[in-house]
């Protein structure tokens, strides 16, 4: 389950959480552009993404269902497996999303520090730490320009490449993909998300929902 590139962008294959990951940051300067919350949400919705992806989990209306538990080659995913499995009880995805949520952040950095991915960035002045930058600005930028070109020239997406654009769109991160298009994306975008595996458009669907729950405990 990764993202080919086709030649056009950096030689590099992805896991669906680091390509949320980079697209939820400034690809130079490493600024988050989600709050916490939600960007947690969105990389918990990415690696349960990645779980349907490797046919490990399934969603049956909104429940998560383990339907294979054999391991795969990324530690990551397995840990997240093994955490579901643990669990006697199925449970709505929105819980899951809510509970992965709180850890998913560190959990994708950390991967991706191990890939040499992203290091950890320091102020100049003061040497604390300011997040996460991306070794190679290039590969930062990739997926969202990725994705707008191929949104924009109504080109045929990868699967891994159709859920990350719903993801964007469920938590906001839509806007920087129009920022890099030339043409409308929005009938294209729900045009792929509708078509996409049940599983998959319950996924993008929760998210979107889960960010709105979040949005509204924050107001209250």
């Amino acid at each position: 389950m990764v993202n080919g590139t086709n030649g056009s962008g950096p030689a590099l294959e992805l896991l669906l959480g680091d390509d949320f990951f980079f697209a939820a940051h400034d690809d130079v300067s490493g600024k988050i552009r989600l709050s916490d919350r939600a960007a947690g949400i969105g990389l918990a919705a990415s690696l349960l993404g990645e779980l349907i992806l490797f046919r490990k989990i399934t969603l049956e209306r909104d429940v998560v269902v383990v339907i294979d538990r054999r391991r795969v080659h990324d530690a990551l995913v397995n840990g997240v497996l093994e955490e579901i499995i643990r669990e006697q009880e199925t449970r709505p995805v929105r819980d899951w999303l809510r509970y992965f949520g709180r850890n998913s952040y560190d959990w994708v950095a950390q991967r991706m520090m191990r890939e040499g991915l992203v290091r950890i960035g320091e102020t100049k002045r003061f040497r604390r730490n300011s997040g996460y930058r991306p070794v190679d600005l290039n590969s930062a930028a990739w997926p969202i320009v990725r994705v707008a070109q191929k949104l924009a020239r109504q080109e045929p997406l990868v699967l891994p490449d159709i859920v990350l654009a719903g993801l964007l769109a469920a938590t906001g991160l839509d806007r920087y993909v129009r920022a890099e298009a030339i043409n409308d994306i929005y009938v294209y975008l729900e045009h792929l998300i509708s078509r996409l595996p049940r599983p998959l458009r319950v996924l993008v669907a929760e998210t979107e929902a889960a960010i709105g729950d979040a949005v509204l405990h924050h107001r209250m």
